[in-house]
């Protein structure tokens, strides 16, 4: 049977997302999160996983579009920050960064992912708001960061959506170049309902992460803030053709 991760971004972002991505772990719906660190409840989050004993399964959520920086440079930086210094809450469409772009990048990555293992979480494995560490210009910066710091694990581009060609291409590249600096610890990538159109082609022994996004709760059903889906009633039937693991379950 193969085998599958279903990971819960924006842990941090706030304490109804906090609470319902813990409830999700609790229901057995979701084996691993990954932590944003530069809001209010960023700690408080940090803190909550490691009071249920699941610091092991939290990885970091980078983030380059959404909140207040944690270091000064990258503010200054307008294809990233407003006048007020916040970050555009908005996709970012990078090919390539000037040399003070990769210095305010560079540092401020490097920042996230100290703060996290500050909060006390080892970080099991990496992905990003906004899909940010799939954008060209950041790539080579961000797998010297993975390297530095030791990150055993970063989320793959989707393989499982359909795709123009050039972009089914890049990602096919992408993964590859996770995989030869083996960073890759899946062999597929995406939400429910690209898993559900694209199950069937699935090759044996697979290991395949699903991204969900617990945002509120709802009579005791978890919702899915992005989907719109009832995640309580959509994922124990995928779940039932896979065995739920959990990054920290993935051997080097």
């Amino acid at each position: 049977m193969n085998r599958l991760i279903i990971n819960a971004d924006d842990f941090g972002l706030n304490k109804v997302v906090n609470e319902a991505i813990m409830q999700s772990m609790d229901s057995g719906i979701c084996s691993d999160t990954t932590l944003l660190v530069n809001f209010d409840d960023s700690e408080s989050a940090a803190k909550l996983a490691i009071s249920n004993n699941r610091k092991e399964k939290v990885g970091i959520h980078l983030n380059l579009t959404e909140g207040m920086p944690l270091t000064k440079k990258i503010r200054s930086e307008s294809r990233f920050c407003n006048a007020e210094g916040f970050f555009h809450n908005k996709k970012l469409s990078l090919l390539q960064l000037s040399a003070s772009e990769k210095i305010a990048v560079h540092d401020e990555i490097t920042s996230q992912i100290q703060l996290c293992r500050k909060f006390g979480i080892p970080i099991s494995h990496a992905d990003s708001h906004n899909h940010i560490h799939e954008q060209p210009g950041l790539f080579f910066l961000l797998l010297d960061i993975f390297k530095k710091e030791k990150i055993p694990y970063v989320r793959l581009a989707n393989n499982l959506e359909k795709n123009t060609f050039l972009k089914k291409n890049y990602r096919s590249s992408y993964n590859l170049a996770l995989a030869l600096n083996k960073l890759s610890g899946t062999n597929y990538f995406g939400g429910i309902s690209h898993l559900n159109d694209y199950r069937g082609n699935i090759k044996n022994n697979s290991i395949v992460e699903l991204m969900i996004h617990p945002g509120e709760i709802r009579d005791n059903q978890i919702q899915d803030v992005y989907a719109n889906e009832n995640l309580s009633l959509v994922l124990p039937a995928v779940i039932e053709n896979y065995n739920l693991i959990s990054y920290s379950q993935l051997a080097k």
